[in-house]
């Protein structure tokens, strides 16, 4: 069995074609195709069948590429081992992110980073928490950085940063209403999926409060999109007090206080896949992790206006 072979079966693969899969690695289509024939031979069965609506695994080559995807991925790592060996002067961290600390977490991380590991390639995804869990479970990330956990999940999660979820408003809002204020406002939310909504879902409910309850006027997908639409008086909507800090000191947007809905306190997690052994450069990245975050702070509300929903 040859290494290139499965890198090329994992190609395909991934962009369901053998033209394709030639044109990324730089190989012409008869080469792809009699590696395919080579390793299919090799093992003495078929993995891919060319049907009428395109290509197709088979059972072997279904089991083949869960294989494979580890094969590779050991192959990177030992990779990554010998440059650390070298003084981690090369390598390839790919990092997932929800919106919260892809954006508003991570870049001065990223950038202490690049200063001490300059030929450390940094390749970062943003996508929301579901998403990002998927990709590290499956190996297409080293790293991930959520807002909500799965116990289900093929994961480890080390909990790294404390965040609030608050209520905004437009300025011209009163500062305070009360909960059946609440459900008539316009309320923008996430999509599903994001960890800032799983987690207010769960603080509304233990309120006996459900999603039909509330004035819903839009879902959007981006922190900075709802925080726009919050301030050209769409609606009130709940979001990380991390992003909307600037926003809040410029008096821009204001946290409106719901009586009886305080600000709900969570926890970023990092996310490693379970029984991977971690490379070199991963390690370095949580180790500058663990140093910044000891002069991270947040405006924390005092207890009794917290509400603990995400644990």
């Amino acid at each position: 069995m040859n290494l290139r072979h499965l890198e090329t079966f994992l190609k395909i693969v991934e962009l369901k074609s053998f033209t394709k899969a030639g044109e990324e690695l730089h190989l012409t289509q008869p080469t792809v195709s009699k590696q395919m024939v080579d390793l299919e031979t090799s093992f003495g069965i078929r993995f891919i069948d060319r049907t009428k609506r395109g290509l197709a695994l088979t059972r072997a080559g279904e089991i083949l590429f869960r294989y494979a995807k580890d094969f590779i991925a050991l192959q990177e790592e030992a990779a990554a081992a010998i440059a650390a060996f070298k003084g981690l002067r090369l390598g390839t961290i790919r990092m997932g992110a929800s919106n919260i600390p892809g954006v508003y977490v991570l870049p001065p991380i990223l950038k202490i980073f690049r200063e001490n590991y300059e030929g450390i390639q940094l390749q970062l995804t943003i996508s929301d928490t579901g998403d990002i869990t998927d990709k590290v479970e499956q190996g297409d990330f080293d790293i991930g950085f959520v807002g909500a956990k799965d116990e289900t999940r093929k994961v480890a999660y080390q909990a790294f940063l404390d965040d609030l979820i608050v209520f905004v408003a437009p300025p011209t809002y009163a500062d305070s209403i009360d909960i059946e204020e609440m459900k008539r406002c316009p309320l923008i939310t996430r999509e599903a999926g994001s960890g800032t909504r799983k987690c207010f879902d769960l603080a509304l409910r233990k309120k006996g409060i459900g999603p039909g309850d509330m004035q819903i006027v839009a879902e959007l997908g981006d922190t900075q999109a709802i925080k726009e639409a919050v301030k050209q008086g769409m609606g009130v909507a709940y979001v990380s007090l991390r992003a909307v800090r600037d926003e809040v000191k410029n008096h821009s947007l204001k946290v409106l206080n719901v009586d009886g809905i305080p600000g709900v306190k969570r926890s970023f997690y990092t996310i490693l896949k379970k029984g991977k052994s971690q490379s070199p450069q991963v390690q370095a990245f949580l180790k500058t992790i663990h140093e910044w975050r000891k002069n991270d702070t947040i405006p924390l509300f005092s207890s009794k206006h917290m509400l603990d929903a995400c644990r």
